[in-house]
C-alpha cells in the first residue's frame, strides 16, 4: 500500500514537472496553430521515463491533456495527436536506449546513444504532431515540411538542453565515477558565473547596437561552458548548459534583447542548430573528461589492489610499507603468512576452489585491522601485513589469525575445504630497519615455520642457527640461478667399475657437477644442488645437465662407442615434471648418444614423495630405452616395500654403509641384504664412496656387482675422462 502511494505521488510530481516544461514553451506561441521553437517538456519526459521506467510515461499525455484543457485550447481533431506525440516518441526512444544499454554511464558512447534516442523521439513526435495539424487543418500541405522541421528541432533542443541535467539529478541509474582530481574552487565558480552573465548581457547589447551577426553572439557562452566542462563537476556543467540554452532559446525564440525571431525555414535551421550544438558539446566534453577520470581511477585500483582478494597487491604494499617505516615514530611489525599445502587444494579440487579459499583467508586477514595497518595479497597463497604494534601485540594478533584460519570452513561442491597457515614475524623499533631486511627475515622465519610442520608462528631471531641455515640456502639458490643463467656449471665424471669383469671394457660412469663462482673459483655442488631443489630450480638444472651431456657427445662423437652407461642424477621435482620425458625424447632425436646408454639416477627419498608419478615417469623413460638407478639406497624408512613396483636396473648402496663396513656388523648386514634383494629382483648392486682396498674386498666378498669411489678414481672433467685409456 505504501509503495502504491509513493508511486502515485511520484507520478503526480513528474506530471507537474512535465507540465511546467510545457508552460515554458507557451512563451514561444503566437497562435494555437504556431509551432514552438523550444519544447523542454520533451527532454523532461525522456529523462523521467529513462530514470523511473516506462510506466511513468503516462505522465506525458496526462500533462499534455491538462495543458490543453487549461491554457492552450486546440481543435478537438488535433487533441489526440498532441497528447500522443511525445508519449509514443518517448516510449520508442526509451525502448531503443534500454535495448542497447540497460544501465547508463557518463561516457561518450552512452551520450551519443542518448542523442540517437532523442533524435528517434523527435522524429516520431514530429511526425505525429505534423499529421495532427494537417488532419485538424491547422497547417496546409505546403507548410508541412516547415512544421515538421520546427517541431522536430524544438523537441530535440528540449532533449539536449534538459535531459542530461535531469538524469544527473535523478542519478540513481546513471553510474557516476568520482570527479576529476582538480575541481574549480568556489571563487573560480563565482568568477565563471560573472563572466557568463557578462557574456549574455554583452551579447544582447551588441545585437541591440545593430550587429549583422546575431548568431555569432549566441555562441559566445560556448567557450565558458567548455571551461566549465573541463573544471567543474558534471552536474554543475549540465545545469549551466541547461540554463544558458533556455535563456538563449527564449531570447531568440521570442525576440527579446534585440533578437529577431526567425521566420524562414533556413533561419530556423541555423538558429536551432547552433543552440543544439551549444547544448550538446559541453555535455559530451563532460562525459569525455569523466570517462577519462573513471579510466584513471580504474587503472589506479588495478595497479594498487589485488582483484581476487581486494587487498593491496605486492607493489603497492611495498611502496606504502617503505614510506610507513620511514615516517613512523613507533614500533612496526611485519608478518608474512603462507598457507600450508595450498597446492593440494588446487590439485585435488580446482583453481576456482583455491581462489575461493584465498578470498575467505583475505577476509580473515582484513578483520580487526585499523586504518594504520597494511595488508596485501603478495601472490599465490602468500599474504603480508604491516602492523603498528610491538612484537608482543603483533604475535598475539598473528596467533589469533592462525586460529581463525584453522577453524575456517569453505563450502565447495557439497564439501568443506580446510586450511592452516604458517607466519613469520619480525618487529622493528625506530630508527626502523629497511623493508627489504624485514621482508628477508620474515620470509625466512615463515619457511622455517613450515618446515617445523606448519600451522605455527615463528618470530625471526628465536631460532638463529636454523634461520642462518635457511639464509645460506637462499643465497645458494641465487648462486644456482646465476650459474645457470651464465652457464658456469662444468661436467665431471667418475667411473663405476664392474667387480666381476676381468678387464677393461666400455665406460660406465656417473656425471657429476662442479660450478665456478663469480671469481672463477671451482666449487663443489652439494649446497647449490640442495638449494636448487628447495627453491624449485631442480627441473631447470636437470634439463641443463641432460642438454650439456648430449651436446658434449654430439661435439665428440668418437667418445660415444666407449660409453656403456652414462649416469645422470635427477631431482625429486623432475620426477613429477610431466614435460621432462618429452624434452628428453626430443633431445635424443638430435643426439649421437642412444637412450640405452643413459642411466637416470633417482634418490630413494625423492621416490617416496610421489610414488605414483615416479612409476609413471620411469615407465615413460624406459619406453624410450633409458636405464634407471636407485641412488642412496638404504637410508629410507621402507626401502624394500616398493622395489617390486619400481623397474630399476641398479641399486646404489648408500656410502655411509660402505664406509663403516670394517667396524659395523649392521652395515655389513645391510649391504648383504640389499645385494641379495637386488639379485632376487634381477637388479645389480653398486657400492658407493669406496675409498680403501679393504672396503673393496669386503664388497667383493658380499657379491656386490659394481663399485664407485676414490679407490678407483677421483672425479675429473669429462674431457679428461675420455682422453685417458679405458
Amino acid at each position: 500500500m505504501r509503495s502504491a502511494v509513493a508511486t502515485a505521488i511520484r507520478g503526480v510530481l513528474l506530471t507537474g514537472l512535465y507540465f511546467a516544461g510545457a508552460v515554458i514553451a507557451l512563451l514561444y506561441l503566437r497562435t494555437p496553430a504556431d509551432v514552438t521553437l523550444f519544447w523542454p517538456a520533451a527532454g523532461i519526459g525522456y529523462a523521467m521515463v529513462l530514470r523511473y521506467g516506462l510506466r511513468f510515461a503516462l505522465a506525458i499525455p496526462a500533462a499534455q491533456l491538462l495543458l490543453h484543457l487549461t491554457m492552450v485550447p486546440v481543435p478537438l481533431a488535433f487533441l489526440p495527436f498532441s497528447v500522443s506525440g511525445n508519449f509514443f516518441g518517448t516510449l520508442v526512444a526509451c525502448a531503443y536506449v534500454a535495448s542497447r544499454q540497460p544501465r547508463l554511464r557518463l561516457r561518450i558512447s552512452d551520450g551519443f546513444l542518448l542523442l540517437r534516442g532523442g533524435v528517434v523521439l523527435c522524429l516520431v513526435s514530429a511526425l505525429t504532431g505534423t499529421l495532427g495539424m494537417y488532419v485538424a487543418r491547422m497547417a496546409n500541405a505546403d507548410d508541412l515540411p516547415r512544421v515538421y522541421v520546427q517541431w522536430a528541432l524544438g523537441d530535440l533542443l528540449g532533449v539536449t538542453a534538459t535531459t542530461p541535467c535531469l538524469l544527473l539529478l535523478f542519478a540513481r541509474n546513471l553510474r557516476i565515477a568520482p570527479p576529476l582530481p582538480v575541481v574549480g574552487s568556489v571563487r573560480e565558480r563565482v568568477a565563471w558565473l560573472v563572466a557568463m552573465l557578462l557574456a549574455l548581457v554583452g551579447g544582447m547589447a551588441i545585437i541591440r547596437g545593430g550587429s549583422l551577426y546575431p548568431l555569432s553572439v549566441a555562441t559566445l557562452p560556448l567557450a565558458l561552458l567548455l571551461w566549465s566542462a573541463a573544471r567543474y563537476p558534471p552536474l554543475f556543467t549540465a545545469t549551466a548548459t541547461m540554463a544558458v540554452t533556455v535563456t538563449l532559446g527564449l531570447t531568440v525564440g521570442i525576440g527579446l534583447g534585440g533578437f529577431n525571431r526567425p521566420e524562414l525555414l533556413g533561419d530556423t535551421l541555423q538558429v536551432m542548430g547552433t543552440l543544439i550544438v551549444n547544448s550538446v558539446v559541453p555535455v559530451l566534453l563532460v562525459a569525455s573528461y569523466h570517462e577519462r577520470a573513471e579510466t584513471m581511477a580504474a587503472l589506479h585500483v588495478r595497479a594498487t589492489f589485488d582483484p581476487l582478494t581486494g587487498l593491496l597487491n605486492r607493489d603497492a604494499f611495498e611502496e606504502r610499507a617503505r614510506a610507513c617505516l620511514v615516517r613512523s615514530n613507533g614500533p612496526q611489525t611485519l608478518l608474512y603468512l603462507d598457507l600450508d599445502n595450498f597446492k593440494l587444494v588446487n590439485d585435488a579440487t580446482s583453481h576456482a576452489a583455491g581462489d575461493e579459499m584465498l578470498r575467505h583467508v583475505a577476509g580473515l586477514v582484513r578483520e580487526g585491522l585499523d586504518d594504520a595497518a597494511l595488508a596485501a595479497h603478495s601472490g599465490g597463497d602468500e599474504f603480508t601485513l604491516l602492523l603498528p604494534q610491538d612484537a608482543e601485540a603483533a604475535t598475539a594478533a598473528g596467533r589469533q589469525l592462525l586460529e581463525r584460519i584453522e577453524t575456517m570452513r569453505v563450502a565447495w561442491q557439497g564439501g568443506n575445504l580446510r586450511a592452516t597457515a604458517s607466519i613469520g614475524l619480525a618487529s622493528s623499533q625506530p630508527p626502523h630497519a629497511s623493508f627489504d631486511e624485514l621482508l628477508s627475515r620474515v620470509d625466512t622465519a615463515c619457511h622455517e615455520a613450515k618446515d617445523l610442520g606448519g600451522n605455527r608462528l615463528l618470530v625471526a631471531g628465536q631460532n638463529a642457527e636454523s634461520l642462518r641455515t635457511r639464509n645460506r640456502m637462499m643465497r645458494n639458490a641465487l648462486d644456482a640461478r646465476e650459474a645457470l643463467d651464465q652457464r658456469r656449471f662444468e661436467l665431471w665424471c667418475q667411473p663405476i667399475v664392474d667387480l666381476n669383469a676381468s678387464g677393461a671394457g666400455r665406460a660406465h660412469f656417473e656425471v657429476l657437477l662442479r660450478w665456478r663462482d663469480g671469481e672463477g673459483v671451482l666449487r663443489p655442488p652439494a649446497g647449490l644442488i640442495a638449494a636448487a631443489e628447495r627453491y624449485r630450480l631442480g627441473p631447470r638444472l636437470d634439463r641443463y645437465v641432460v642438454n650439456a651431456v648430449l651436446d658434449w657427445f654430439n661435439a665428440h662423437p668418437q667418445a660415444v662407442p666407449r660409453v656403456e652407461q652414462c649416469g645422470i642424477n635427477l631431482g625429486a621435482a623432475t620426477l613429477v615434471d610431466e614435460e621432462f620425458a618429452e624434452y628428453v625424447a626430443e633431445r635424443f632425436r638430435r643426439s649421437t648418444l642412444r637412450p640405452s646408454q643413459l642411466c637416470l639416477e633417482i634418490t630413494e627419498t625423492s621416490v617416496v614423495r610421489d610414488l605414483t608419478r615416479t612409476r609413471r615417469f620411469i615407465a615413460r623413460m624406459r619406453e624410450q630405452g633409458c636405464r634407471f638407478a636407485l641412488d642412496d639406497f638404504g637410508t629410507g624408512f621402507c626401502s624394500f616395500s616398493y622395489l617390486r613396483d619400481l623397474h630399476v636396473d641398479y641399486l646404489k648402496i648408500d656410502g655411509s654403509f660402505v664406509r663403516s663396513l670394517a667396524d659395523s656388523r649392521l652395515s655389513e648386514a645391510v649391504v648383504r641384504s640389499i645385494t641379495e634383494i637386488a639379485h632376487l629382483l634381477d637388479m645389480r648392486a653398486v657400492g658407493e664412496q669406496v675409498e680403501t682396498q679393504a672396503q673393496l674386498e669386503q664388497l667383493q666378498a658380499l657379491r656386490v656387482d659394481c663399485a664407485q669411489g676414490y679407490v678407483f678414481q677421483r672425479p675429473v672433467p669429462i674431457g679428461d675422462f675420455f682422453s685417458t685409456p679405458a
